[in-house]
Formats: structure tokens, sequence, C-alpha cells
């Protein structure tokens, strides 16, 4: 009768109080793979598990970084000669730096950005300007965008070129 509750305890997993010789229970649970384990673990006779092997995993392949490059900036054409048959644009107005009118003298450029050189130069007097911006060259510049300067430095300030033009501009530094 202890046999077979020994049998059955172990079948279903039940804990059992064993008190014979690990060989007769051996004998009476081979059916059981689990409870074989166990035996084999409690009597000295435990079976390493197979550890599973691994999968290989991808190695990442390092991709290449470019790195970037300056854009080349084309260098500026010269400026063609100026055309005196055809009448210049003026613009005249305020010219500020820092929110104060200009000191008498600073200078005041205006500029097409393909050029290296202005197309039409003046000074301020008492916190004003005037400038006329000249025709150069055979290629009109009606329709295109002026940039304006102050001491060299841009101001932020465009206008559109129109042959015989008038134009009241403030510009300014801040």
């Amino acid at each position: 009768a202890g046999r077979s509750r020994v049998r059955a305890s172990i079948e279903t997993a039940q804990p059992v109080a064993i008190s014979w010789r690990f060989g007769a229970i051996r004998r009476a649970t081979t059916a059981s793979p689990s409870a074989s384990s166990l035996l084999d673990a409690l009597s000295g006779n435990a079976r390493p598990t197979p550890a599973p092997t691994p999968a290989p995993t991808a190695t990442p392949v390092p991709t290449a970084t470019t790195l970037p490059t300056a854009t080349p900036i084309p260098p500026l054409a010269p400026l063609p000669e100026r055309d005196n048959s055809e009448i210049p644009h003026v613009f005249v107005g305020s010219v500020t730096i820092n929110g104060a009118p200009a000191p008498n003298g600073t200078e005041v450029t205006v500029w097409l950005e393909e050029f290296n050189a202005h197309i039409g130069a003046g000074t301020s007097s008492g916190g004003d300007y005037s400038v006329l911006a000249n025709q150069h060259g055979a290629q009109s510049f009606e329709g295109r965008t002026l940039i304006f300067k102050v001491n060299g430095q841009d101001s932020g300030e465009t206008a559109i070129w129109e042959k015989g033009g008038a134009t009241i501009l403030a510009v300014s530094l801040n």
C-alpha cells in the first residue's frame, strides 16, 4: 500500500515522504520523465539539461557616413560698365544704426547679388541718404531685386529695380 501511494503521488506530482531506497521509486516512476529527473537529482545522478544553442545574430555592418562638404559658392561676376543711356532708379530715405540716426558720412550701397561691386552708392547727412542705382551692362535690371547695405553690412532691406524709378525706403542696421 505504501509503494502504490508513492507511485500515485509521483505520477500526480504530489509531495511524498521518501523512506526507502531510491531504486524502488525509480522503477515505479519510469513513465514520468519529470519524476525521473527529480529522482536523478535526489540520488546525485542528475544529467545536465542541454542548454539551447543560441541562433547566430546578424552582425551589423557599419555604413559609411559621408561628411558634409561645403557647397562651392560661384565667384561673383565682375560688374559690367555703367550704361549711361539708361535712367537710374533713385532711392531716398532715412538711415539708422541701432535705432539712432546714422552719423554723417555713413555709406549706403545698392547691390545685385551676383556682382562683385555695388550698382550705386551714397552717404548719409542728417540721418538721410540718397542713392542712384544705375543700369550696368546690356542686360536690363528691370524687375531685379536690389540689396541695401549700410557701411558694408547687409541691412536686410530690398527693393525692385525700375528704369527711372523713385522710391522712399528707410534702411537700418540693428
